[in-house]
């Protein structure tokens, strides 16, 4: 009974979706969405496939339009949704709905790619009951009321067809006036009492269910956080008071996504930076040290839910540095940025095509990525792993070998020196970061990163080891990387070779040993998702 039941559930759930999407409106027989005439099933491959839907993400990308934006992504979202529903594979369904949340970000008066994507994110939950809990969940994030009305045909199907409740859930935050909270890192130890600090940037990435935002300020400084609900003057709301810190300049950025409104004003003692939310999210401040910045993560989902991995779907390649930051260069010229980027490329593809799971990298040309972004991409991404691909160096140019990393306070001096040299900071910064994580960092997620990274040394140990014997094994280690900080789910830095070393750089230098390293990443990946230990 549970084989037949596995068999017949994709097919149950895609009928499903499909009478989802039909019956929000009366007499509707297909999605209201323009493929330009093309269908899934008139290509003849799932590779042509896969290449029409980059090409229309691509199209997207490059388009200045909103509107022009939303369509292309629509359209691939669409394709994708539709194979999904006739071939089953699910990493079709994770691309789409990111893709339906892209069209929507594009153009956010778009009731019709707002729904499409609820209805996926929902649907991919899995059971009916699920189902109608997610769009339950979703309905205070949709401010038309005919879109809400919409959504409500949906529910009303789902509990067998009784008349949709005229407010949103009873059971969410909003509703019992107790937005969701969240966490506070340990403040800075050494300040200067007297001095006075400057904000001198704002940065937000925002997606629709989370958010990163970064308070840039000249020196260490004392915060303090508070959260006001939903009520008659305005939605949720967070503010951070950063005391001793002064700031001039733009005082309001209107955002997209999850953060609808960044404010700044002077208070007494210092500056209020407030956050103005879409919907309640939980949160999670901490700082990076050297140079200093606030860090502010939210997201809608509980903490606790964002350590349980229970389906590999998604992950994030990083590879480091980049644009003007060449990381370090080999005897022969060999730059750390190139060879992460080669090897990034070549993971990718066979991670989506032999482990089945969605990859996003956080560049995928030569560009600078800030370390405080990076993470937040992950985030944004839902992401179920982050992986940062980067090559050692030392001055001993005879070091050599394979490491991974964990963010944790660093046991060596040499752990704590690798992280300083990535951060571009200095090995007091990172040990004081991953101190001021450690009170507010899951104990699961820690471990979860623990097994990966272990996963990750043997994986590479045996694809380099076939060909290159004298490969030495550094085992997992730990140190305060920045790039990790603030992920929601289990990261590493992935420590390839030694490119300092004349022997490990030639070798980097050779397609066949990229290669290998690739092949590891993905060899990892598979054995975190099938359950290894």
């Amino acid at each position: 009974m549970a084989l037949r039941w596995f068999f017949w559930r994709p097919i149950w759930l895609g009928c499903l979706l499909l009478t989802l999407i039909a019956c929000d409106e009366p007499g509707s027989r297909s999605p209201r969405v323009d493929t330009g005439g093309v269908e899934p099933l008139s290509l003849e491959t799932r590779d042509q496939l896969l290449s029409f839907v980059s090409e229309l993400e691509a199209e997207g990308e490059r388009s200045a339009n909103g509107a022009e934006r939303s369509a292309s992504f629509a359209r691939a979202a669409h394709l994708l949704e539709q194979s999904y529903l006739r071939d089953g594979k699910t990493v079709d369904a994770v691309r789409a709905e990111d893709l339906w949340k892209r069209a929507s970000a594009a153009a956010p008066g778009s009731c019709e790619t707002a729904l499409r994507g609820l209805r996926l994110s929902a649907f991919l939950s899995g059971s009916s009951e699920q189902i109608s809990l997610g769009l339950e969940g979703s309905r205070p994030t949709l401010t038309e009321p005919e879109c809400r009305a919409r959504l409500d045909r949906s529910r009303a199907f789902l509990r067998g067809g009784s008349e949709p409740r005229a407010q949103g859930p009873t059971d969410s935050a909003e509703q019992k006036g107790e937005a969701p909270r969240g966490v506070v890192a340990a403040q800075p130890d050494a300040l200067e009492v007297d001095a006075t600090a400057e904000i001198t940037g704002v940065e937000t990435l925002s997606a629709q269910d989370s958010a990163r935002v970064v308070v840039k300020v000249t020196r260490p400084t004392r915060f303090e956080l508070g959260v006001l609900d939903e009520d008659s003057a305005g939605g949720p709301r967070l503010y951070v008071d950063v005391h001793g810190a002064l700031y001039q300049g733009q005082r309001v950025f209107e955002e997209t996504g999850l953060v609808s409104r960044v404010r700044l004003g002077h208070r007494a003692g210092g500056t209020r930076l407030v956050l103005d939310l879409r919907r309640a999210a939980y949160h999670r401040v901490f700082y990076l040290p050297h140079p200093f910045r606030l860090i502010i993560d939210l997201s809608v989902t509980a903490p606790e839910r964002l350590t349980i991995p229970r389906e590999i779907r998604r992950v994030v390649l990083d590879p480091g540095h980049g644009g003007h930051d060449p990381g370090a260069v080999g005897p022969s010229g060999l730059r750390e940025k190139d060879v992460t980027l080669d090897i990034a490329h070549r993971a990718a593809p066979l991670l989506a095509r032999e482990v089945g799971v969605s990859t996003l990298l956080t560049r995928d040309v030569d560009v600078y990525v800030p370390l405080d972004e990076r993470a937040a991409r992950a985030n944004a991404f839902n992401a179920d792993l982050f992986i940062s691909i980067h090559m050692n160096s030392s001055p001993d140019g005879a070091a050599r070998g394979v490491m991974t990393f964990v963010l944790d306070s660093s046991r060596h001096e040499s752990e704590a020196q690798v992280a300083a040299r990535e951060n571009a900071s200095t090995a007091a910064a990172a040990a004081e970061l991953a101190n001021s994580l450690s009170g507010i960092e899951s104990s699961s997620l820690r471990a979860a990163s623990q097994l990966f990274a272990e996963l990750l040394q043997r994986a590479a140990g045996a694809s380099l080891r076939q060909l290159y014997p004298d490969v030495e094994d550094h085992g997992v280690q730990r140190a305060g990387f920045y790039v990790l900080a603030g992920a929601t789910m289990p990261a590493v830095l992935f420590e390839g070779s030694f490119i300092s070393n004349p022997v490990e750089s030639r070798r980097l230098s050779s397609e066949a040993y990229r290669q290998r390293l690739a092949d590891a990443l993905v060899n990892a990946v598979r054995a975190y998702k099938e359950g290894r230990h």
